[in-house]
C-alpha cells in the first residue's frame, strides 16, 4: 500500500474525495419532543496538519506526507461534524435517542455539549487507517460529565486513495457508534437539564 499511495503524490492526476455516507439515505428520522433536553455538537476540531485539504498518510514511524494531488472535496471538519451529527441523531441508544441533537449554530439554546478533537485521521504504511483523538461531554453548567480517548484502526481493503477514503469513512462510522454508546452512558444525570 505504501508504494501505491507514495506514487500518487507525484501523479499528474489526482482526485477529490468525499467521505462515504455513514448511514443509509432512507434511514428513518426519530421524532423528539420540542422540550426535550438538548445535546449540542461542536465542530470537530482537527490537528493543524489535517486542515490543509490534503489526504494524509504516514510512511514510517515518524513521517507524515500530505498528498499533493489527492484532496478532500469538501472541508474535512465540516464532513466529520455532519456525519457525527447524523450518526448521533440515528442512534437508538437510550437516553441519547430522547435528546434533541443539533450543532452549535443554534444561537440562544443551551444544552449538554459534546466536543471532539482529532490528532490523527490518516492512512498508515501498514495498511491501516488511523483515527485518534479525544472527546468531552460537558453539562449545561460547563462541568465535565465524561471524557475519553478515540482510537480506531481500520484495515484498508485495497491499495490507493479510494481505499484509504473508504477505510477512513468506515473508521469514522465505528467511532461515531462508540461515541454514541459512551455519551448515552453519561446522559442520565443531565436528563433533567432541558
Amino acid at each position: 500500500m505504501l508504494g501505491t499511495l507514495a506514487g500518487c503524490t507525484t501523479a499528474a492526476t489526482g482526485g477529490a474525495y468525499l467521505l462515504p455516507q455513514t448511514t443509509q439515505a432512507g434511514a428513518a428520522q426519530r421524532s423528539v419532543a420540542a422540550d426535550a433536553p438538548l445535546l449540542e455538537v461542536m465542530p470537530v476540531q482537527l490537528a493543524s496538519y489535517l486542515e490543509g485539504g490534503s489526504l494524509v498518510y504516514q510512511t514510517d514511524d515518524i513521517t507524515l506526507v500530505q498528498a499533493s494531488q489527492n484532496l478532500w472535496a469538501d472541508d474535512l471538519q465540516d464532513m466529520l461534524t455532519r456525519q457525527l451529527l447524523t450518526q448521533l441523531k440515528a442512534s437508538p441508544a437510550q437516553p441519547l435517542s430522547q435528546y434533541r441533537i443539533a450543532d452549535t449554530s443554534l444561537s440562544g439554546l443551551k444544552g449538554v455539549r459534546l466536543s471532539v478533537s482529532l490528532d490523527r485521521f490518516i492512512g498508515r504504511h501498514d495498511g491501516q487507517s488511523v483515527i485518534t483523538g479525544r472527546w468531552r461531554l460537558r453539562g449545561v453548567d460547563g462541568s465535565v460529565l465524561e471524557e475519553g480517548d478515540i482510537q480506531t484502526l481500520t484495515p484498508l481493503t485495497d491499495d490507493g486513495y479510494p481505499a484509504l477514503v473508504n477505510s477512513l469513512g468506515e473508521g469514522w462510522r465505528v467511532t461515531g457508534e462508540q461515541l454514541a454508546r459512551e455519551i448515552a452512558k453519561a446522559l442520565p444525570a443531565t436528563a433533567d437539564a432541558s
